[in-house]
């Protein structure tokens, strides 16, 4: 995120009508240590967005068309941006 900080997400669970489960984990980002969290969310056309994380995070991420997803972290005013890249 940023081309400085890193971050990973798992999508565990998708049902019929988009409705997904992640666990969405981050390193040092800004003020904010490493750590990981478990969220819900809702997969709407080509955009996840999760519910608000125990930590406060509002997440969004979106399928780009050539497979990646273009993510967004937002915590305490702070925004993040990048890649996220299938592994």
């Amino acid at each position: 995120m940023e081309g400085a900080y890193e971050a990973k997400v798992a999508v565990q669970t998708i049902s019929a009508n988009g409705k997904v489960t992640v666990t969405f984990a981050w390193g040092n980002l800004g003020d904010n240590n490493p750590g990981e969290a478990a969220g819900e969310g809702r997969i709407v056309g080509s955009t996840l967005k999760l519910g608000r994380l125990p930590n406060g995070a509002d997440i969004s991420l979106t399928m780009m068309p050539d497979g990646t997803l273009a993510g967004t972290y937002a915590l305490a005013g702070q925004t993040y941006r990048g890649p996220f890249i299938r592994q």
